[in-house]
């Protein structure tokens, strides 16, 4: 039972942080961005590059969220620009972004599966008889001090109340002197590297290849609509979404497992269309 708790958990904070850059550039731009899993993908192989070089694991932490920011500031400024208030056109256009961005990762590094160290490595923790990753806990500390971080920043500093008020009325922002444009590019690229982090995250638990995106954004995609346009509603979806795939695989099979991602937010959809935000705001 606490091995289940504990795999629940940390599959958890493992979708709370490929989400969480989703989330962003939706919440403040309602800009549907499904490149997301591409910058996943540039995020793996950035971890890919300092394990080929021979440098510490420690490096692809910060080598990744870098590449993320500056990708997500070109393809802001080249790309998503141009296509405010057409949700339609933006959908395709990342996606078109997307497929190109995988070709060419697969043209520098092939279509092979690549395999990255652990950054913390050595035995597993032992405590009340029960074995566990060091790294999986890693992660979950990451993805909970990530949250906090962000809901910090948000409510307590001046980058945060202008965020807000873009999210609030982008009309009246703009209409006040705030440069909704540089808070658009900055979201965007922020989201980017946040996506980009969570993929040099994730990469040394499996493997990275360059459709290693696509399997992601499905997830990010379904913890975002079960949460809804909230951060610690996003986090509540992303325990539901894990428990409900790590009980369903282990009681069940594995496929039904991956289906039950997809399949509870479309019913919990059904009785709350605001997600599991809506729920929380109706309770208080």
């Amino acid at each position: 039972m606490l091995e289940q708790a504990l795999n629940v958990v940390t599959a958890g904070s493992v979708f709370f942080a490929v989400s969480i850059g989703l989330l962003v550039v939706l919440g403040v731009m309602r800009v549907v961005n499904l490149a997301h899993g591409a910058f996943l993908a540039v995020g793996g192989y950035a971890a890919v590059v300092v394990s080929d070089h021979g440098w510490s694991p420690w490096l692809a932490f910060a080598l990744a969220p870098a590449a993320g920011f500056v990708m997500g500031l070109l393809t802001e400024f080249l790309l998503v620009r141009r296509l405010y208030g057409r949700p339609l056109d933006t959908i395709l256009a990342t996606w078109g972004l997307a497929i190109v961005l995988t070709q060419v990762i697969a043209d520098r590094f092939g279509r092979g599966a690549h395999f990255v160290e652990e950054a913390i490595g050595g035995d597993p923790l032992e405590f009340a008889g029960l074995y566990y990753s060091r790294y999986r806990l890693f992660v979950l500390l990451v993805a909970v001090a990530g949250g906090i971080a962000l809901a910090l920043v948000a409510r307590l500093t001046h980058v945060g109340t202008v965020a807000r008020a873009v999210i609030l009325n982008p009309e009246l922002a703009k209409a006040l002197g705030i440069n909704t444009g540089r808070v658009n590019a900055l979201t965007f690229a922020l989201g980017s590297a946040l996506a980009a982090l969570a993929g040099a995250l994730i990469v040394p638990m499996s493997s990275v290849d360059p459709n290693m995106g696509t399997p992601w954004v499905i997830t990010a995609f379904m913890v975002v609509l079960a949460g809804g346009i909230s951060l610690p509603a996003l986090g509540l979806s992303a325990l539901v979404l894990a428990a409900g795939q790590i009980l369903a695989a282990f009681y069940i099979a594995p496929v039904i497992g991956s289906l039950v991602v997809i399949a509870l937010p479309i019913v919990l959809m059904r009785f709350a269309p605001d997600g599991l935000a809506g729920l929380l705001r109706s309770s208080r």
